[in-house]
């Protein structure tokens, strides 16, 4: 299995999101391979064998902005056991 994370090294919420995903696969035993990639996003993009895991959510802000919806941590641990449990 291999697991796609691009994020941003400047914000620290991505920084946590990957040790979140790492620790995911090792505390279950998951046999994967994590790719990371640094790159300007607003949000990190989880994928699992090419498919995304967490679809990235606008959501209005102040003044009719539109911003991306940062995934908390257990929308991102539910998104993971899911797609696992599907694979």
């Amino acid at each position: 299995m291999e697991i796609g994370l691009t994020y941003s090294s400047k914000d620290p919420r991505h920084k946590e999101t990957k040790e979140l995903v790492r620790k995911f696969v090792r505390d279950r035993g998951i046999l994967a391979r994590i790719i990371e990639s640094e790159q300007p996003v607003e949000v990190p993009t989880i994928t699992i064998d090419g498919c995304s895991v967490i679809e990235s959510v606008r959501a209005s802000g102040k003044a009719g902005r539109t911003a991306m919806k940062f995934p908390t941590p257990e929308e991102i641990s539910r998104a993971l056991e899911r797609s696992i449990w599907c694979l």
